[in-house]
């Protein structure tokens, strides 16, 4: 059952052989029920399954051998994870000011926001931050967020709607919403992720880019750059479960990129990240004990037994 955002939901990965994809092929396991709060519509493309017969990039195999170049998909645990944080009404509101002045009214300049007293944003470059906010049912999404005297300041970014499509806003370079597509810590813990990933790589294009992406921070001019917007997904054929070696982490990422695959949504300093929640525990040791019980040892853990190269670039989302 697949609800609205802030409801809790029961996702069932049937995982039984080849058939329809509404399941990773090609393996048998029991069915894993994980119980989850999910954001963003039923609809959203983040929430939907890839369809069953995808139209494949005629440019796939090219992409695929340069963002998967390293064999790797580093996870971003830690310095370039994303802290989320959840509002009550005892929530501090607080004033927030956007550094940057030339790209419009400040998305959070109407009203003070809820931060939380212990809220920090992420250590790496990016400074990034979400806070939800159930009862108002939105999402406040932050790039290079810092506390400032008795308030915050951030470069930028926006607030969404949890119940909407989870694009809109400037908090990513494709203009989806920070929050979309983060791999969380319960998820990882329940061994099932109920919705599409979120990449980053070093060569994304720069002049174009697709549905549902509303804009690139994109720089790459390579015949073999991806757009930002494009739904990559794992060959649902693999049965990522009878890997050698891999870890229960590895197998719930695998499993999420076969059923619902991944958006590419930013620019990144590596070949191929994938963005996840940074766990309460994390620290500059560690990136917690639950991702370190589900195989991730350290930050910027490659991933190393998931088929990269097996990955495929589809001609559009929804098609």
């Amino acid at each position: 059952m697949l609800r609205l955002a802030g409801i809790v939901v029961t996702v069932a990965l049937a995982v039984a052989g080849p058939g329809p994809l509404t399941a990773q092929a090609g393996a048998t396991v029991a069915a894993a029920a994980v119980t989850v709060s999910r954001p963003f519509a039923d609809t959203s493309p983040l929430n939907v399954p890839v369809v069953g017969a995808p139209a494949i990039d005629p440019n796939s195999a090219a992409m695929i051998a340069r963002a998967a170049r390293a064999g790797l998909g580093y996870a971003n645990l830690v310095e370039f994870g994303i802290p989320v944080y959840e509002a009550t009404s005892s929530t501090p509101r607080q004033s927030v000011r956007c550094t940057i002045t030339n790209w419009g009214p400040c998305p959070f300049g109407a009203s003070p926001r809820p931060i939380p007293a212990d809220a920090k944003p992420s250590a790496g470059s990016d400074g990034a931050m979400v806070v939800l906010d159930r009862t108002a049912g939105t999402v406040d999404e932050y790039w290079q967020a810092a506390p400032a005297g008795t308030g915050w300041t951030t470069s930028w970014g926006a607030i969404n709607s949890l119940s909407g499509s989870g694009w809109g806003g400037g908090s990513t370079g494709a203009g989806a919403s920070r929050l979309a597509g983060v791999v969380r810590v319960a998820e990882v813990q329940a061994g099932a992720i109920p919705h599409a990933l979120v990449v980053q790589t070093d060569t994304v294009c720069a002049s174009n880019f697709r549905p549902p992406a509303l804009k690139t921070d994109g720089d790459s001019t390579r015949s073999d750059c991806i757009p930002e917007g494009a739904r990559l997904q794992l060959d649902p054929a693999i049965n990522v479960g009878a890997i050698p070696g891999i870890t229960p982490g590895e197998v719930a990422v695998a499993r999420a990129l076969q059923v619902y695959g991944a958006y590419l949504i930013d620019r990144a300093g590596t070949s191929l990240a994938v963005s996840f929640e940074v766990a309460p525990d994390a620290s500059g040791t560690g990136p917690g004990s639950v991702y370190r019980s589900a195989g991730f040892g350290w930050d910027y853990y490659g991933m190393p037994h998931i088929p990269w190269n097996r990955l495929r670039v589809l001609q559009a989302w929804d098609r």
